[in-house]
């Protein structure tokens, strides 16, 4: 079986999760027959093809820059025929798209299909639900995921004052207008002009951009034999937006069977509570929680705080390192490499993941539960899915330093609940089982394709230009 995997970058360049675990994904699946070629965009004006750890990678150009919006790439990006020719060179058995941006999708994913592949698509991040891309309501409550024009558009600032009828009207902006709109927003980041530029430019940008975002969600859900979720709440948020249930299979995330395996001697605990902290730099991490946690501990509190950070917004972490100042309870470690993370899991007493958004994983929760750690999570998406309150972990409200701190306290000061919730960790899923399942999936999409015969072909042998167009979306 031939398979093509699409990301919008790869490796050797900076790349995140979902790069991650793809990588370590492909090798599983090698084993299990399926040969599989990397596509990914790379930001300049020629293409590239060489190999990554045994697997073909091909990178194809994009140039210029697209617009971030509408995010699923309503027109293709330069550089596009580039991709059109390679992959209808490779005659691949299925396309597996793990993205969804202007750089990487629904004119990448259409044409697959087009030609004739079996197509699916991974949703590993909010971004094709929601337009703040965190699945938080006014950024303060989990969100049901229903895109709906008024009540997004208003949870991205569209002022209130403005009839639900007109910003209905709105979202039928033309996209040139909406897209330049949003441009002169970003531009104007402070002065006396702001207020009014946030009056007259968001209800031009947003109502726009979320109609947009609905209709590449219903796009998606044509143009993919079946679209895999990592988490249950992405089901629903899929669902009751009219995704057909039959399209979804949920296939939750495992982890190396090398590392779930890798046993490093666990540290004994001292005399205080060692929390780590393993993630990005950003305000969604929710590092400050954690710091604010802490500091509403006594000072002579017996707990410390580890914070392994990976750089990503360098003006949050200044402010976060000025709030811990001199606080000897709270330690800002080195970035860790892969292969350093099993030893510092050993050193943690638990792991805190305190995100401020619905994560479809975070894989880092079965990694500590594979070396034995128990989970202080937020109460939010695939983190709640994975942490069982009071059997393996603690599950506590996402933004309330408050409840941090509680249960920090009582973690601390109750040593025998913290060996029970050791005791509570179950064997975590690997990679293995994800790679079975994976399988699974791309025999069943080639078996149906083959029950259907040609009659997709048929329906979809008309060129872009023989289609029509959707209103908002032209330009």
């Amino acid at each position: 079986m031939k398979t093509i995997q699409a990301v919008a970058r790869y490796f050797p360049e900076k790349c995140g999760g979902i790069h991650i675990h793809l990588s370590e994904l492909l090798p599983v699946l090698k084993s299990l027959g399926v040969e599989s070629k990397v596509a990914a965009s790379q930001d300049l004006p020629t293409e590239d093809h060489y190999t990554y750890r045994d697997t073909e990678v091909y990178r194809y150009p994009v140039s210029p820059q697209p617009k971030s919006e509408p995010n699923h790439g309503a027109i293709a990006h330069g550089g596009f025929d580039y991709f059109a020719q390679w992959l209808k060179a490779q005659q691949a058995d299925v396309y597996h798209q793990h993205q969804w941006t202007p750089k990487c999708g629904l004119p990448h994913l259409r044409l697959a299909k087009e030609l004739g592949m079996a197509t699916v698509v991974s949703v590993r991040l909010p971004q094709p639900i929601c337009q703040r891309q965190t699945m938080m309501l006014h950024g303060e409550t989990a969100c049901d995921g229903k895109i709906d024009v008024v009540r997004c558009s208003r949870c991205c600032g569209v002022s209130s004052d403005l009839p639900p009828a007109i910003v209905k009207g709105l979202s039928h902006t033309p996209m040139p207008i909406s897209v330049a709109a949003a441009g002169i927003l970003r531009r104007l980041n402070s002065g006396s002009f702001r207020p009014v530029a946030e009056a007259t430019l968001r209800p031009l940008a947003i109502p726009a951009f979320v109609a947009a975002r609905q209709y590449g969600l219903q796009e998606m859900a044509q143009f993919a034999d079946r679209i895999i979720v990592m988490s249950e709440w992405v089901r629903q948020a899929l669902m009751i937006n009219g995704i057909p249930e039959e399209k979804l299979f949920l296939l939750k995330h495992g982890i190396s069977d090398t590392f779930a395996q890798q046993k490093v001697a666990h540290v004994k605990r001292g005399d205080r509570l060692r929390v780590g902290f393993l993630g990005r730099w950003a305000h969604d991490k929710g590092i400050h929680v954690l710091v604010e946690a802490i500091k509403r501990l006594p000072e002579d509190f017996p707990i410390e705080l580890i914070l392994h950070g990976v750089p990503q917004d360098a003006a949050y972490r200044e402010r976060i390192t000025a709030r811990i100042g001199d606080d000897s309870r709270i330690r800002v470690a080195k970035e860790l490499s892969r292969s350093e993370l099993p030893q510092a899991l050993a050193g943690f007493d638990v792991l805190a993941v305190p995100s401020q958004w619905l994560e479809t994983g975070p894989v880092v929760v079965l990694e500590a539960h594979a070396h034995g750690l128990p989970v202080i999570g937020s109460d939010l998406g695939g983190i709640a899915e994975k942490v069982n309150h009071g059997v393996d972990g603690l599950l506590v409200a996402a933004n309330d330093p408050g409840a941090w701190a509680e249960a920090f306290a009582r973690l601390t000061l109750d040593e025998g609940y913290l060996n029970q919730l050791r005791a509570g960790i179950q064997p975590v899923r690997t990679i293995s089982m994800e790679a079975a399942e994976s399988l699974m999936v791309y025999q069943s999409v080639l078996a149906k394709q083959s029950a259907a015969g040609n009659s997709w072909a048929d329906t979809t042998s008309m060129g872009a230009g023989d289609r029509a167009p959707v209103r908002g979306l032209a330009g």
